[in-house]
C-alpha cells in the first residue's frame, strides 16, 4: 500500500477533489433566418402588354414622322425616311422595356443584428490559487508540475520495491519520509520484497492554494501497473500477480515555502 502522510494545510479535513479537463464553452444559440424570397418576376401576359405598347409608340411616332417629313422622303428618297422611322421605334420600346423592369428589383436582403460574443467562464478555486502562486513565483506552470507529480508517483513506488527511501530523502517531508523508512522496515522484517513494473500513469494538477507563507498543490494520479509481492527465501509470489497490471489512482499534495523554492511530497491518498 502506498503510505499517506503529512496534511493538506488549512484544507486538511477536507477531501481532494477532481475537476474536469474539458472546460464547457457556451456556444450561441444558432440564428434562424427565413429564406429570402425570391423576386417575382412580370406574368407573361403582361409582357407581352408592355412589349406591344412599346410597338404601339413606336409606330404613332414612326407616322408623325414620315407624316411631317413626306415632302423631305420625295426629295431624300423613301428608304432613308423609313430607315430613320424603325430606328426610332426601336428606342422607344426598349426604354419602355427598362422602365418595366426595373418596376421588379429585388427587395432589399435584411441581415441579422450581429450576436454578442459569450462573456468568459467564471475563475474556478484552481485558477485563483494557480495566480496567487505566481505572485511569487510567475513561471509556476501547473501543467508541467502535473508531469512531475506523475515522476514522483514512479518514484515512490520504485523505492518501496528496493525496499529504501534515501533516494527520497530531500524530495518529501520529514513525516512522509518516516512512513516510506517504516515500510521498507516491514518489509525486510517479513523476509519480503515489494515488485513494481511497468508503471503507465498520467496526472493533472487539481487543486491549488497558499497558506500562510507556504504553497500547496495536489495532483491526481492514475493508470495501472504491475505490483506483486514474493518471498525473500522461496521466491514465490504471495500477494499480487507478476503479469496482470492493476488499476491505480492517487492524491498527491506537495508543499514549499512560497516563493522560487523546491516543491517537496507531504500527502498520497489512494482513491
Amino acid at each position: 500500500m502506498t503510505p499517506a502522510a503529512g496534511r493538506r494545510g488549512s484544507r486538511s479535513d477536507s477531501q481532494p477533489t477532481r475537476v474536469n479537463s474539458a472546460t464547457g464553452v457556451c456556444e450561441p444559440p444558432p440564428i434562424a433566418i427565413a429564406p429570402l424570397a425570391s423576386a417575382p418576376r412580370p406574368h407573361h401576359g403582361r409582357r407581352w402588354v408592355e412589349t406591344g405598347a412599346g410597338f404601339a409608340a413606336g409606330f404613332l411616332l414612326g407616322h408623325l414622322v414620315l407624316t411631317g417629313l413626306l415632302h423631305e422622303a420625295i426629295r431624300a428618297g423613301l428608304g432613308a425616311v423609313l430607315l430613320l422611322a424603325v430606328g426610332t421605334a426601336a428606342a422607344m420600346w426598349c426604354l419602355f422595356r427598362r422602365r418595366a423592369e426595373r418596376r421588379w428589383r429585388a427587395p432589399a436582403v435584411v441581415r441579422p443584428p450581429t450576436q454578442e460574443p459569450p462573456s468568459p467562464a467564471p475563475d474556478t478555486d484552481l485558477d485563483r490559487g494557480v495566480r496567487d502562486i505566481r505572485r511569487t513565483d510567475r513561471g509556476f506552470d501547473a501543467t508541467r508540475f502535473a508531469g512531475y507529480a506523475a515522476m514522483m508517483f514512479r518514484d515512490v513506488q520504485s523505492a518501496g520495491m528496493a525496499r529504501d527511501a534515501r533516494a527520497l530523502r530531500d524530495r518529501v517531508t520529514p513525516t512522509m519520509y518516516v512512513e516510506l523508512e517504516a515500510r521498507g522496515d516491514r518489509l525486510r522484517a517479513s523476509g519480503r520484497s515489494a515488485c513494481v513494473a511497468a508503471v503507465e500513469v498520467t496526472s493533472e494538477v487539481t487543486e491549488a492554494w497558499q497558506d500562510g507563507n507556504r504553497d500547496y498543490v495536489t495532483a491526481y494520479v492514475a493508470g495501472s501497473m504491475q505490483s506483486h509481492t514474493v518471498d525473500d527465501a522461496t521466491g514465490q509470489v504471495v500477494d499480487g500477480s507478476p503479469t496482470l497490471p492493476v488499476a491505480v489512482a492517487a492524491f498527491l499534495t506537495f508543499l514549499r515555502p512560497a516563493g522560487l523554492n523546491f516543491w517537496t511530497l507531504s500527502l498520497i491518498q489512494e482513491e
